[in-house]
């Protein structure tokens, strides 16, 4: 095909059965119409162009000699329904395909009776989700820069969401529940009350529903946390939760922040501070985070975080806050992390506190 050829028409080589060898697209084509090689059975390998955002209804159906791994480009957003059915021998080696982060949308039965593929993995969270994709399982892997659709919805059998976590402190919504079991590296929290500066922390425990609102603490030094669950429903809505006259409330996608409270470096911080501020141009939420909304009566610049009934007259914030702080119970034992109970918390500046945690 000429690399100057940029569309490919309806039906424009359906069924051409004696179509034999390798079909592979130009970087100039930009569109193929639908059921453009319908039932074309005989070629054994395709190579789509990255210029490509629509693969169409019953593009590729019935091309049955069509083997190899099919890698769908970065730059599709829409798959159409029947797209690829019948494709019988299709990623026999691997058994799955991989959609990628810019897809928005997915029609019914794109991979329907291919045979070979029985895992359909998930960049992102299209439109279409839910849809029957021919009894495939379906995997989702979600980063910060997942297309999320607020119309995806049904169950998949594995979802999670890996985030890059520079700071012990951060945010967290899912548009799926977790059951924590308490060997996770993080804990999640819930803000309780407000009281002056300080925001008091709630440990969460058991099952933390979808759109639920949280804080974050990792345990260890990972870079990386990963939030998984299996056969889990999606739920795009988001439940607000009330803090001092300010709403706690998450996203799934990058929102512009005009007020309120944002988290960095471990604190809340006042979003119009902040805007004041010349090294700051603009406030942002990244995807799958929170933030408190709304004004506050004193509007301090900062507000620091406490765990509820971690404190016994002595301010353990720093102490728990300390990266490189040692823990031990009332034996000398050391501890991994802060447990439930009394705990000996060692510094990195060599003061020591007791803290107790309910």
């Amino acid at each position: 095909l000429s690399n100057k050829l940029e569309t490919i028409g309806v039906s424009a080589f359906f069924g051409c059965t004696g179509f034999t060898g390798s079909l592979t697209l130009p970087s100039s084509v930009t569109t193929i119409g639908q059921s453009a090689f319908y039932s074309c059975r005989s070629f054994t390998k395709l190579e789509l162009p990255n210029t490509l955002s629509v693969i169409p209804t019953q593009a590729f159906t019935h091309c049955r000699s069509l083997s190899g791994e099919l890698v769908i480009p970065a730059s599709v957003t829409e798959i159409g329904r029947l797209a690829f059915y019948d494709c019988q021998n299709l990623n026999a080696v691997t058994g799955q395909v991989t959609l990628p982060k810019s897809l928005k949308k997915i029609g019914d039965n794109v991979f329907l009776d291919t045979d070979n593929i029985n895992t359909v993995n998930f960049l992102s969270l299209p439109e279409g989700i839910s849809r029957n994709l021919g009894y495939k399982k379906k995997a989702v892997c979600l980063s910060d820069d997942s297309y999320i659709s607020d119309l995806a919805s049904g169950t998949v059998d594995e979802i999670s969401y890996t985030r890059q976590m520079s700071s012990d402190w951060g945010t967290l919504v899912l548009p799926y529940s977790l059951t924590l079991t308490g060997s996770e590296p993080y804990h999640l929290y819930s803000i309780d009350n407000m009281t002056g500066e300080e925001l008091v922390l709630k440990q969460l425990e058991g099952t933390v529903a979808a759109g639920t609102p949280c804080v974050v603490k990792r345990k260890g030094s990972e870079a990386e946390l990963t939030f998984g669950s299996n056969i889990a429903k999606l739920n795009m809505e988001r439940v607000a939760q009330d803090v001092g006259g300010m709403k706690f409330r998450g996203t799934y996608w990058t929102e512009d922040v005009n007020s309120g409270y944002v988290i960095s470096k471990n604190s809340f911080w006042n979003v119009e501070e902040l805007k004041n501020s010349t090294s700051v141009n603009g406030v942002k939420v990244n995807p799958f985070r929170a933030w408190l909304d709304g004004t506050s009566a004193n509007a301090p610049a900062q507000l620091s975080m406490r765990i509820d009934g971690s404190t016994t007259g002595i301010d353990a914030i720093d102490a728990l806050n300390d990266a490189e702080a040692e823990y031990y119970d009332l034996s000398g034992k050391r501890l991994v992390e802060p447990q439930r109970g009394v705990n000996i918390v060692r510094m990195k500046s060599g003061k020591t506190k007791k803290i107790i945690i309910k």
